[in-house]
């Protein structure tokens, strides 16, 4: 008898079963006793449903009963399931602290701060032979546009102290854990920066102060206060506890930068029709207000190069290295430069922590800076000006900076009589579109000082520039949370969380127990979201919208010179609210890919430089601060944490995740940069679950943790309730109008293009605050003894 096999006919050789009843009424009672099932099931599982969706809708609306919007795109789950975790969520999220314990060892913390001496005099030891950058090469100005300035390279060598007295108190105090915080008991063997200074904060002063300090009168020195450590969402994540960039979780290498930046986020080109480049103009400006990371230098300021491999090679050298098949090989490059964040000290010993040279708060620091000394430099100090620089037309451009080694600055130029420009930020200059934007605040400056001036004889230089420079933090703060983050939030969370600025009164949730200070993972990832929407080609518009000029953007870097030409502010103008951004996705332009600080008309009297990858830098420069892979921040934000690549199918962009596969080994071995752009945008929002979560919480502090938050009712920071009707009328639209040089028409909205609701209006058509309001009363009251008592009002 043959064996059955796989090709064997089932029941072929089987009788039928014999029955005692007819088979046809048999089988149409089973089919009327079926359908009765059916039916009856089907009836219970509506009623189970109907019950479920009702109970749903009820928790929702009970849980967030101010939020009337519903949810769009109900048939796509994927995308609606991270927008109501989010809503779920309390902000600020709570961060992951590590713990601090104190020693009392006196003589092992001598030991160890002399060990930390003796490693930073070796390191200058070695820097001396470390070759400097090429003068105005890619690299080199890459490392200038950081600007780290002379304080903040001074406390970074205590920060290196730190950084090795840690090491040494380790291998002699091993009952310590490597993610503790190790403070110290008694004598303070950490120097006058860690000395417990006390600050008189006098809770009724008016104004802000530059750097800061005394904003929050419970930690005056910490919170919201430049030069101080950027906070910790999560512990960071160094492959030996203390300060070594992270490896895979199998403790191999992670891929390259370069290699990630190749492969997952490559060179694809799609726009999104909504929005203008004035929004990413904006973010960076914005960017540069409140984040500010130091770099490593040599004790002296000078650069230092990491990829001469004949060379000495500095302990803060990080190289993004290459992989053979590169493109850049072309041009004989193994390497990108890069150097470390400058280490942050933090008067414990502990991980390494990087810093944040400017205040988390949205005060017009990157207008005014947050050194009082230069900001006075910044001032003509009379009727509350800031200088300017008067052209032949009688046009109004920043003043000038004659720092021929500022990474700007070209012989060439300076033959023509044209040079740089100062501004509250070194940064300015980065792009001609960032120092547009400085120019029109400085112009917006003085606009209002000199009718503060006028309205109020009485007053003097210093109190008309801080009652001007107060004005104008208030309107930078509108135009974020009115324009700018509703693009990136959608209107639901940005309801659900008290984020859009009210409508009359004032805002009454200050809380002094929130740190404002901006996140580690915020600077170096999260907020460099808009990268990817930058387009490779930029539009300048003149008065004939119909005929553009398009630049490449490279071009536009370091390039403020155009601005001496008349009409230039107003074409790049017209340019960045007419140009559609690209998608938020995990694609980058080519220009940001190979093509940044990449030089032109220099490169004829010098070989040719490859431009950087800027995307390979973002990458190398999480690894460089500590920050856990993307997994672990999924998980911070409530999300679902995936167990292994194929959990991310239904957040991820199919393409982004395929391309992730094929380089990473481990699921939690993402790299948060790369992970996060990759996301699916949720409903409402640009941007993907975890930036979204990310942004949110660093938002939410930096309005619920300012005590001068221009809403506050506190006296005698407050407006009035009559001026804060007045400043919520500021758009970003009416400061180009006010600002620029020949632009009459405008769309209100402008960073979003313009459409059916966004239309083109003439300048003078748009409201602005009236100024009349900060008129100040004076009154005269005689006194018995013959005197005048004068008193004031607004």
């Amino acid at each position: 008898m043959a064996q059955p096999s796989e090709r064997t006919r089932l029941l072929i050789d089987m009788n039928p079963p014999e029955h005692m009843f007819n088979s046809g009424i048999s089988r149409e009672r089973k089919q009327r006793v079926r359908q009765f099932q059916c039916c009856l099931c089907a009836i219970i599982l509506s009623l189970f449903i109907i019950t479920l969706g009702i109970t749903v809708v009820y928790s929702i609306n009970q849980e967030f009963p101010d939020n009337s919007t519903d949810v769009t795109n109900s048939s796509d789950i994927t995308v609606q399931t991270p927008v109501l975790v989010l809503l779920s969520h309390s902000f600020p999220l709570r961060d992951g602290k590590q713990e601090n314990r104190t020693l009392d060892d006196d003589e092992l913390w001598k030991e160890a701060i002399e060990e930390g001496e003796r490693s930073l005099e070796e390191k200058d030891r070695i820097e001396e032979h470390v070759p400097s950058l090429l003068l105005r090469s890619p690299s080199y100005r890459h490392q200038r546009v950081t600007a780290t300035s002379e304080k903040g390279r001074n406390m970074s060598r205590l920060g290196f102290i730190e950084e090795y007295a840690t090491r040494h108190m380790h291998r002699n105090k091993t009952d310590v854990r490597l993610v503790d915080m190790i403070c110290q008991n008694g004598s303070n063997f950490l120097g006058d920066h860690c000395e417990n200074k006390k600050i008189d904060c006098n809770l009724f002063h008016k104004y802000r102060t530059f750097n800061g300090s005394c904003n929050n009168i419970k930690n005056p020195h910490s919170f919201g206060v430049a030069y101080t450590p950027f906070r910790r969402m999560l512990p960071p994540d160094y492959t030996d506890g203390i300060s070594k960039p992270r490896s895979s979780e199998n403790g191999d290498a992670l891929p390259s930068a370069r290699t990630v930046s190749l492969i997952v986020h490559r060179s694809y080109y799609r726009d999104d029709p909504k929005f203008t480049v004035m929004l990413a103009v904006w973010g960076q400006f914005l960017d540069h207000d409140i984040t500010a990371t130091a770099l490593s230098q040599k004790s002296n300021g000078s650069t230092i190069s990491c990829c001469d491999q004949s060379a000495v090679s500095s302990p803060e050298c990080f190289p993004v290295h290459l992989d053979e098949e590169d493109p850049f090989m072309e041009y004989n490059v193994s390497c990108i430069e890069f150097v470390r964040s400058a280490p942050a000290p933090t008067c414990c010993l502990g991980p390494r922590e990087q810093m944040n040279q400017v205040t988390p708060f949205i005060d017009g620091s990157a207008v005014y800076s947050v050194d009082e000394s230069f900001a006075k430099t910044l001032r003509t100090l009379e009727n509350g000006g800031m200088k300017v620089l008067v052209t032949s037309e009688g046009r109004t451009l920043l003043p000038i900076s004659e720092d021929l080694d500022d990474g700007c600055n070209r012989e060439e130029e300076e033959g023509n009589g044209r040079y740089c420009f100062l501004a509250g930020d070194a940064r300015a200059n980065e792009n001609l579109n960032l120092i547009s934007m400085h120019l029109l605040w400085v112009r917006q400056h003085n606009d209002i000082a000199s009718s503060l001036s006028k309205l109020n004889p009485h007053w003097n230089d210093e109190r008309v520039f801080q009652e001007t420079r107060r004005v104008i933090a208030a309107q930078m703060q509108h135009i974020t949370y009115n324009e700018f983050l509703p693009i990136l939030f959608g209107e639901r969370l940005m309801e659900r969380f008290g984020l859009l600025p009210l409508k009359e009164g004032y805002f009454k949730n200050y809380n002094s127990s929130i740190d404002p200070n901006i996140a580690n993972s915020f600077a170096t990832a999260a907020f460099r979201f808009a990268h990817s929407i930058i387009p490779g080609l930029m539009k300048m518009l003149a008065n004939d919208t119909s005929s553009p000029e398009f630049v490449q953007m490279h071009k536009m870097l370091f390039n403020p010179f155009a601005l001496y030409v008349s009409g230039t502010l107003d074409k790049t103008l017209r340019g960045a609210m007419n140009t559609s951004i690209e998608a938020s996705d995990s694609y980058f332009t080519n220009e940001l890919k190979s093509h940044m600080f990449e030089q032109s008309a220099e490169q004829i009297k010098q070989p040719k430089l490859c431009g950087l990858d800027l995307v390979s830098l973002n990458v190398q420069r999480g690894r460089d601060h500590g920050l856990p892979g993307y997994t672990k921040w999924r998980q911070h934000c409530g999300l679902e944490k995936p167990q292994e690549f194929d959990d991310l199918k239904e957040f991820m962009d199919s393409n982004s995740l395929s391309n992730i596969k094929a380089i990473y080994r481990n699921v939690d071995d993402i790299d948060l940069y790369t992970g996060a752009l990759s996301e699916k945008p949720i409903e409402g929002s640009i941007l993907g679950p975890t930036i979204t979560c990310l942004l949110l919480d660093q938002f939410y502090r930096i309005k619920h943790g300012d005590r001068f938050w221009y809403e506050n009712p506190q006296k005698p920071q407050s407006f009035s309730p009559e001026q804060l009707m007045e400043l919520r009328k500021t758009t970003l639209a009416n400061i180009i109008c006010d600002n620029a040089d020949e632009l009459h028409i405008i769309q209100k909205r402008v960073m979003e293009r313009v459409g059916k609701e966004n239309h083109y209006v003439n300048c003078s058509d748009l409201e602005r605050p009236n100024m009349d309001l900060w008129k100040e009363n004076i009154f005269h009251l005689g006194m018995d003894n013959g005197e005048l008592l004068q008193i004031t009002s607004l």
